[in-house]
């Protein structure tokens, strides 16, 4: 009899070794490790779109990027950004995400409003060629697109998508232009949404630090200025930046992002 049950554990191994080796898989096959979200463009599919809107604008673009607990894409109209958090059990959320402020055509504005509201309903994330979100919303599916060539730092107008207030982010105001011009020559100018600011800038490697901004004396609206007065403080705090294909970030000297620039 002990004969017959040491066999029995014996042929009950390998489906464990099975079972172990199927973590960081969905039910369905696809992989759940938050590192093959990263790297890579996902365009969501025309199938999510039509699922989305009836309405399709033609050309129309909505693209998801995953950098370093940040997501950046398009969504159709505008560019948007925020944080996120992924497991190796498949579960997937977004923080509030911030926009850009910009209008367009009636079909593009519904589709970016119908799409950031299916993101807000995210549970889950699954990777199988293809990405699967789903959750409480529209499930959506995004096909991979190589990553874009790295923009370079100088020579691209840069323009703030987002702006860190402690651990929110927000988007630029409507009607406001928050603008970065890096030269050759060592200056930066740019538009600090009501005056235009100016200074040097020295880099080594990914260091990057700023002279002390002047900018002009303009008097705008009160929020305005307020956001004026973040930008620039921001700025003085930069230590570092990174660049993500057409992204640029400034962090400050603990590795966290003061700024969030679409570029050009």
């Amino acid at each position: 009899m002990s004969q017959f049950r040491s066999l029995g554990i014996l042929m009950l191994l390998p489906l464990v070794l099975v079972a172990c080796a199927d973590s960081g898989s969905s039910a369905g096959g696809g992989s759940t490790d938050p590192a093959d979200l990263e790297g890579i463009v996902w365009a969501l599919d025309q199938s999510s779109m039509s699922a989305l809107t009836q309405e399709v604008a033609p050309g129309a673009s909505v693209t998801l990027e995953f950098i370093q607990g940040q997501a950046h894409g398009t969504s159709a109209c505008n560019s948007y950004s925020g944080g996120y958090q992924a497991s190796d059990d498949g579960t997937l959320s977004f923080d509030q995400l911030a926009g850009t402020m910009m209008a367009c055509d009636a079909p593009l504005m519904t589709l970016e409003s119908e799409y950031l509201q299916a993101l807000d309903g995210v549970t889950e994330f699954s990777i199988d060629g293809t990405l699967a979100l789903t959750g409480d919303g529209v499930p959506l599916t995004f096909a991979a697109q190589p990553a874009p060539e790295a923009l370079p730092l100088v020579g691209t107008a840069w323009q703030v998508s987002s702006i860190a207030q402690g651990s929110a982010v927000q988007s630029a105001l409507a009607g406001t232009q928050l603008t970065a011009g890096f030269a050759d020559d060592g200056t930066i100018n740019g538009s600090a949404g009501c005056n235009t600011y100016g200074g040097t800038y020295t880099t080594s490697g990914d260091a990057l630090s700023f002279s002390p901004l002047g900018a002009t004396q303009m008097a705008c609206a009160e929020e305005v200025m307020a956001q004026e007065s973040a930008f620039l403080s921001a700025m003085e705090q930069v230590a570092s930046y990174e660049i993500e294909g057409t992204q640029l970030r400034l962090l400050d000297a603990d590795g966290a992002m003061l700024l969030g620039f679409d570029g050009a």
